[in-house]
């Protein structure tokens, strides 16, 4: 199915405010009345455990709102069209570009806080790219101040303290509250301290019992 018109809109390069082409995006595919072939996934497993239409309707309206978003994305961004429905590409969109929790911010901070010029990049236009990527995907999730030094905060924990990580990482980042973790940390702390104690007591009854013997 071919589209001979051309969107007079500006293309999401994964820098721009996504939430804001995200709605761009959708008010076009209403208007071509295919935005349901983002929304839902119109397919239904066969006997032998394929993926099928449900309608040859269904299966032309999701072509359709592929080839508009495809006007809609640069070719970089489009990569992740390949093999994908049109529900499919609009929900990877959404886990790499919309920060819906703290894992996900959690990932972008790191990224930030090892991000380093390179050698060959000698203007630094790389970095400051790169920066202002991982910069733009926090502030469309409008990380705050205080929301931004827990997930720092969060970010420098080691190994040991993955249980407190994992305890927020399905929350909303806008939701972390700094003195409620750091309690935890802290309370995480105490364990282990203690536990490394009993063992070193332990290990240093062990070796007088050996030495006596």
């Amino acid at each position: 199915m071919a589209i001979h018109e051309t969107l007079d809109i500006e293309k999401f390069d994964g820098l721009g405010d996504y939430a804001s082409w995200k709605d761009t995006a959708l008010t076009v595919l209403k208007a071509k009345r295919c935005h349901g072939a983002v929304l839902e996934d119109k397919r239904v497993q066969n006997g032998r455990g394929e993926y099928v239409w449900l309608t040859t309707a269904n299966e032309e309206e999701d072509s359709t709102a592929k080839l508009y978003l495809a006007q809609l994305l640069t070719s970089d961004i489009n990569r992740y069209a390949r093999g994908r429905t049109a529900n499919e590409l609009w929900e990877k969109l959404d886990s790499v570009y919309s920060l819906v929790n703290t894992s996900t911010s959690l990932d972008v901070v790191a990224d930030m806080i090892k991000l380093r010029m390179k050698p060959g990049d000698t203007n630094g236009l790389l970095y400051s790219r790169s920066f202002r990527m991982l910069r733009e995907r926090l502030r469309n999730n409008d990380i705050t101040v205080d929301s931004l030094m827990t997930l720092m905060f969060l970010s420098g924990l080691n190994d040991k303290y993955v249980h407190v990580i994992m305890k927020h990482s399905a929350t909303s980042a806008k939701a972390l509250d700094f003195e409620e973790i750091a309690m935890e940390v802290d309370y995480a702390a105490q364990t282990i301290l203690s536990r490394l104690r009993s063992e070193e007591r332990a290990s240093s009854s062990s070796d007088h019992h050996a030495s006596a013997a």
